[in-house]
């Protein structure tokens, strides 16, 4: 008899105390799950950073190296078909520019 009566009595609260759980519950799975998809974002934004610093130092490698007197006779040679004093340059017919590279 008395849970009745406190059925009765309380079932305005209880009722409000059901939705206040019900709401609870959704928002932490709301939550879960946007914690889940940020987390998913940071790992890919940190492979992009570190993808982007190895590509960085690959290129201050190549700049390093574009720099010295070996790169810049290899690009007069190669793209500017430069030679040396006195140096001579040997054909083969037939042969392309592509073949050689």
């Amino acid at each position: 008899m008395m849970t009745k009566k406190f059925l009765k009595r309380n079932s305005l609260l209880i009722v409000i105390l059901i939705i206040f759980v019900v709401y609870f519950v959704y928002s932490m799975y709301t939550t879960d799950l946007k914690l889940k998809e940020y987390q998913a974002t940071q790992s890919d934004l940190n492979e992009e950073i570190n993808s982007l610093e190895d590509d960085i130092e690959r290129l201050h490698d190549e700049l390093e190296y574009a720099q010295t007197t070996e790169a810049i006779e290899k690009i007069a040679r190669e793209k500017l078909k430069m030679v040396k004093p006195n140096e001579i340059i040997y054909m083969i017919k037939g042969q392309t520019e592509d073949e050689d590279n």
